[in-house]
């Protein structure tokens, strides 16, 4: 007989507190893990059977590799199980996601949702107190041989500094790109130019190539200027484009795109910034 998880007031409760304390106790931008681990060893079905049945806790977990681990707190709206992303051993739900309305239900067997939908077309993950590299590493998962997700946008929010400003990064993957794991688009898109540690994190552990790592502090490599501050709407450098093809696919109503759906759909990073630095008060 399966022994059923348990998991203590006590446990998650200091799981919480040390999850709050992080982005307070480090002056730079950390690059390192900050998931936190509360049990090894379990099966997804019994992991699957605990986040039912406890659905509503102090800290955000997942599973991975048979690890439940803490990794961020629950101060955003957070989908639940609309969404379950599952692998061999994993299971994880995003912060938020799109589908197509009229996606083609899976076949029974297909890969699916905990639900039996379609999974998403698109995945939001946001991190505060989880580090860059954490973000980074879960694209596996969503992208695994076991999901149809077509796309990935990651934002990091760093701490905000002594003098109100405050880095952002938003980091697109596209499954359908020769390397799905490595970001086609990398945005700096806050107040504060990113810490060294970040812009190594990004071009080293990521593979970022300099030229798609854009945004504010950096340099174009074309014209050698540095990009413009995202402080209005409409800006070039802070639009992130959507691809059409990925963001419908399995949604067979809405082709033969029409020539403006061709051109995909651009998301305003300033909406985004604007509503941190309002969250933040800064």
């Amino acid at each position: 007989m399966k022994k059923k998880i348990r998991l203590s007031t006590k446990e998650l409760d200091s799981a919480k507190n040390h999850l709050l304390a992080l982005p307070q106790e480090e002056s730079e931008e950390y690059t390192g893990s900050r998931e936190l681990v509360l049990r090894e060893n379990v099966s997804l079905d019994a992991y699957l059977k605990y986040h039912e049945r406890d659905s509503h806790l102090p800290v955000l977990i997942y599973l991975d590799n048979g690890i439940i681990k803490a990794y961020e707190l629950p101060t955003l709206p957070h989908s639940r199980a609309s969404a379950t992303i599952k692998g061999a051993n994993s299971s994880k739900e995003p912060d938020s996601w799109v589908r197509p309305k009229n996606r083609i239900r899976p076949q029974p067997g297909a890969a699916a949702n905990n639900l039996g939908a379609a999974y998403p077309t698109m995945i939001i993950e946001v991190g505060y107190t989880q580090s860059l590299p954490d973000l980074h590493r879960k694209v596996a998962l969503y992208f695994s041989s076991r999901t149809t997700i077509q796309i990935v946008l990651l934002v990091k929010i760093f701490k905000p500094r002594r003098d109100n400003t405050i880095t952002l990064i938003a980091a697109k993957y596209v499954r359908t790109s020769q390397t799905p794991l490595i970001p086609e688009q990398v945005i700096s898109f806050g107040m504060a130019t990113p810490y060294g540690s970040t812009i190594n994190c990004i071009t080293n552990t990521m593979g970022v190539p300099q030229n798609r790592f854009i945004g504010f502090g950096r340099r174009n490599p074309i014209t050698g200027n540095n990009y413009p501050a995202c402080n209005m709407a409409g800006i070039g450098t802070y639009i992130m484009n959507i691809p059409a093809n990925e963001l419908f696919d399995g949604d067979i109503t809405v082709r033969p795109f029409t020539p403006a759906m061709n051109q995909g759909f651009d998301l305003d990073l300033y909406e985004i910034h604007e509503a941190i630095v309002d969250e933040f008060n800064i």
